[in-house]
């Protein structure tokens, strides 16, 4: 799967794509069945906890353009997977087929922490699951993956990697070479390759170190300076003392606190009703200080400046994702060609 991110300014402010999936690949702990209340069987969890946890988040940001969109990431990591089975085919391994995430986070979702009464009202500063997607769900999705990983073989990694496997013995699984012949870089490096998706992590890079430029100075900006005072002093006026909102996030105590592991995110403890009642207070003040809509038109300013900067690097980035979508899309589209003939 391609990385598409949007780089965290501190440790727990943004929630990216990448993320998302990271989530609901890893969530849910070994337990949940046994405890029962999130198999389906008693009727619990069969609608999402929160209705929407990203009305107000941010928007889109002018860089974005540079990036794939959600279903142009899904295109491309469809097409990477089919040709990478048809090249692994030829050595007589396989592996599963490319399965969509159950569900997405929106790319600059917590930008600026929380934003959504409803969302912190059931996770606090802990990250949401995606909208629509409830935690059974989000079990599921981390069973089905954990399967299909166990039905890959050390051969058909070796092939798909390009790189030996070595022998583990505390799972049994025995060593495998790479057999001759296989691409540089196994057959998902060929895959990529085919799918012009080769120099997908450079440009990513490219826009990121400008995300992460305006980022730091949006940050300087005397008018979010002035923001950030209008906003601390709202937390004030509940007794919460945090210079911006992201001090906010990033409260150390959220991660000490003892509550219970369960939590609405299978990956994640409970929030504290201490950790609720600050998050609560900090998206009533994003709300009367019309924090998100001002800090994003600064911070896109700010990008728009470094857009015209870097204006030729960047038009090689979108141009190499233009190709690279038309690519990917095309090889999808042969694939169900052959599946009807």
């Amino acid at each position: 799967m391609l990385n598409w991110t949007r780089p965290a300014i501190r440790s727990g402010a943004t929630i990216t794509v990448t993320a998302a999936v990271a989530l609901l690949a890893t969530a849910c702990s070994s337990g949940e069945q046994d405890r029962g209340g999130h198999d389906g069987r008693d009727g619990e969890d069969t609608t999402p906890a929160v209705a929407t946890s990203f009305a107000h988040a941010p928007k889109a940001y002018p860089l974005d353009a540079y990036l794939p969109d959600a279903r142009e990431t899904d295109a491309v990591d469809r097409a990477v997977s089919v040709l990478a089975r048809a090249c692994m085919k030829k050595y007589g391994v396989s592996r599963p087929a490319y399965q969509a995430p159950a569900g997405e986070l929106p790319p600059n979702a917590r930008k600026y922490g929380p934003t959504d009464l409803e969302s912190v009202r059931v996770y606090g500063y802990k990250p949401p699951l995606p909208d629509g997607v409830t935690k059974r769900q989000a079990v599921a999705a981390q069973q089905r993956s954990a399967a299909q990983e166990r039905t890959i073989t050390p051969a058909a990694k070796a092939v798909y990697t390009g790189t030996a496997q070595l022998a583990d013995k505390r799972s049994g699984t025995a060593a495998a070479a790479v057999p001759d012949g296989v691409p540089e870089g196994g057959c998902h490096g060929a895959a990529q390759r085919a799918a012009l998706a080769d120099r997908a992590t450079d440009d990513l890079m490219v826009v990121q170190k400008l995300f992460l430029d305006a980022s730091a100075t949006t940050r300087e900006d005397a008018a979010v300076r002035a923001l950030d005072k209008r906003w601390s002093a709202c937390m004030g006026r509940s007794g919460l003392r945090y210079p911006d909102p992201l001090s906010a996030v990033d409260d150390a105590t959220w991660r000490s606190l003892r509550t219970s592991p369960d939590g609405p995110h299978p990956g994640f403890p409970a929030p504290s009703a201490e950790e609720i009642r600050t998050a609560e207070a900090d998206v009533r003040c994003k709300s009367a200080t019309d924090y998100v809509v001002t800090r994003h038109d600064i911070e896109s300013g700010h990008q728009k400046r470094l857009i015209g900067q870097h204006e030729k690097a960047l038009a090689a980035v979108a141009e190499r994702k233009r190709r690279m979508v038309e690519r990917s899309r095309s090889v999808l589209a042969d694939a169900r060609r052959k599946k009807t003939e």
